[in-house]
């Protein structure tokens, strides 16, 4: 009588018949090499059978590709079993002779090698690697809601980065085995994001505008490895506005033409949460002063005054627990400097608190800058960067950042954030009606997470408020209504109705070199906004 078996007790018996007999035929060998070998083999085999055993249990295991690698295992068996006896089937005799004897010591090398090539990355070779896809990097992962309402604000990559690297060897252990440990081996991890908006726009009252454009491409390669406590991230970024000096002058205005790529971020890290809650971190990145999370698509006043993008070094820990404390310092060299030449002369320091109970989680924290003049939005809205060559203004002007995010429940959230230089600019360098300017901008935001269509949906509101900012070109309030969903996987669908108050037309100020700015009217700004974000 013959027994057909599952191929999972298949690999069992050849891993259990297995390891007593091979190891009895080198016992008597001096070679510790060979006996060394063997034992690897076996753990190679042991852990083919761990793989098989997860893929049957995994609720993903039924996916094309998950079948497709369990037909090409089992068929790799079988083509082994055949070329050590062709005279075998697909069954198994209850009085076949034991495994050990039908298999030869070159035939199980042949084995463990073919096994090899079906994993995705190389446990043993130095400097293989794999390069895969996914939505990793502050991305709103498909149909998790409250993901949906905040926007990846582009700060504190790198402890993102560290804390997926941290979930991955999670996961890898939890597989058990030999698969966890991957010491020689850089893998790649793609993601990326594209954008699109649909857009109306009324002037205080001017003849409205609309358009279509393609507002957001962006790729990212998160490295990790080889060594465990290495990883490194570019971003590659699209811009769909012109560049502001372009050889091609007379299609300065033609953006599919001008339409260019340019690297956002690009860093190092060192550190593993898995051993210590300390890291650096070596590059091109967004400092963390401030976070700027929003449910919004328009862009807050915050990050468009203080959201500052530097090559910097940074040191930080971030205790790995629900109620745990942040912190962070960094320096730089900043665009603008106030001695005769430019030098590393910027840097801050930024702290905070994150707390869970069983009903409330929250990110409280702060921070100083010595220089918020090198924010982006002062180089560009004030024109530091493109109405002075040299960028040397008469004093420093540091800044403070509060911030607060609290979730209620599983539904609710609020979003509070304040930035403000803490000393006047000097006049020369940025006025407001006659005298140095002391900008400051405040976001208020309070979302409600519900199911709409079996997906997950949310409303959010939000005031914004800024002072003497007119210079920057940023409004004096803002109201927002925004409707956010997710109707396919990995996508976010968006629509934001918008209201936005001028400041008087009797404010004057003006921004680098004394350059007046374009006056406003004291007027209602209207626009509406449908976004459509495809993650991948």
């Amino acid at each position: 009588m013959k027994i057909r078996l599952n191929p999972t007790m298949v690999a069992l018996c050849l891993t259990g018949l297995m390891a007593a007999p091979v190891l009895a035929s080198v016992q008597s060998s001096s070679d510790k090499a060979e006996l060394h070998r063997i034992y690897t083999q076996i753990a190679s085999l042991q852990n083919e059978v761990k793989e098989l055993k997860y893929q049957q249990t995994s609720p993903t295991s039924h996916t094309p590709s998950a079948i497709h690698n369990y037909k090409r295992r089992v068929a790799a068996h079988r083509a082994h079993k055949q070329m050590v006896d062709p005279n075998a089937d697909d069954t198994v005799s209850t009085t076949a002779p034991p495994v050990s004897q039908q298999i030869s010591a070159k035939a199980l090398r042949q084995l463990i090698q073919e096994q090899r090539e079906y994993l995705p990355f190389d446990l043993d070779v130095p400097g293989q690697a794999f390069v895969s896809t996914g939505p990793y990097v502050g991305v709103p992962y498909q149909f998790a809601g409250n993901n949906l309402i905040v926007n990846s604000p582009s700060v504190n990559v790198d402890v993102q980065l560290l804390t997926i690297r941290k979930k991955i060897s999670e996961q890898l252990h939890m597989m058990g085995g030999e698969i966890a440990k991957e010491p020689f081996h850089s893998h790649l991890l793609l993601s990326g994001l594209v954008e699109g908006q649909a857009s109306y726009f009324n002037k205080g009252g001017s003849p409205s505008t609309t358009d279509i454009d393609l507002t957001s491409v962006n790729l990212d390669a998160f490295f990790l490895g080889p060594s465990d406590w290495t990883l490194g991230f570019i971003e590659f970024n699209y811009a769909n506005d012109a560049p502001a000096q372009s050889v091609f002058t007379s299609t300065n205005q033609y953006r599919v033409s001008n339409s260019r790529v340019f690297v956002n971020k690009a860093f190092i890290t060192i550190g593993d949460f898995a051993f210590t809650p300390f890291y650096g971190t070596l590059g091109q990145f967004f400092v963390p002063f401030g976070t700027y999370s929003t449910t919004t698509i328009s862009t807050p006043f915050t990050r468009a005054m203080a959201r500052t993008k530097a090559r910097s070094i940074l040191l930080g820990v971030q205790q790995q627990a629900k109620n745990a404390f942040y912190a962070s310092m960094y320096i730089f060299r900043g665009d603008s400097h106030a001695a005769s030449v430019s030098k590393v002369n910027n840097g801050g320091i930024n702290l905070g608190v994150k707390f869970e109970t069983d009903r409330v989680r929250g990110n409280i924290g702060g921070g100083v800058i010595a220089n918020i003049a090198d924010s982006a939005g002062m180089q560009l809205g004030n024109g530091f960067a493109t109405n002075s060559t040299t960028e040397q203004i008469v004093h420093r002007v540091p800044a403070y950042n509060l911030r607060g995010m609290i979730n209620i429940g599983q539904h609710v959230d609020l979003i509070a954030e304040y930035v403000g230089a803490s000393t006047q600019f000097n006049a020369f360098d940025m006025s407001y009606n006659g005298h140095g300017a002391k900008p400051w901008a405040t976001d208020f935001e309070a979302d409600y997470t519900f199911s709409f269509l079996e997906r997950p949906t949310a409303v959010g509101v939000s005031y914004q408020k800024s002072n003497q900012a007119l210079s920057l070109g940023i409004p004096l309030i803002r109201y927002s209504l925004v409707f956010n969903t997710s109707m396919w996987r990995n996508t976010l669908q968006s629509i934001e109705f918008r209201c936005d108050r001028e400041y008087a037309a009797s404010n004057t100020a003006n921004g680098a070199g004394g350059l007046a700015s374009k006056p406003e009217t004291g007027k209602i700004d209207k626009a509406v906004t449908a976004q459509f974000d495809y993650y991948f």
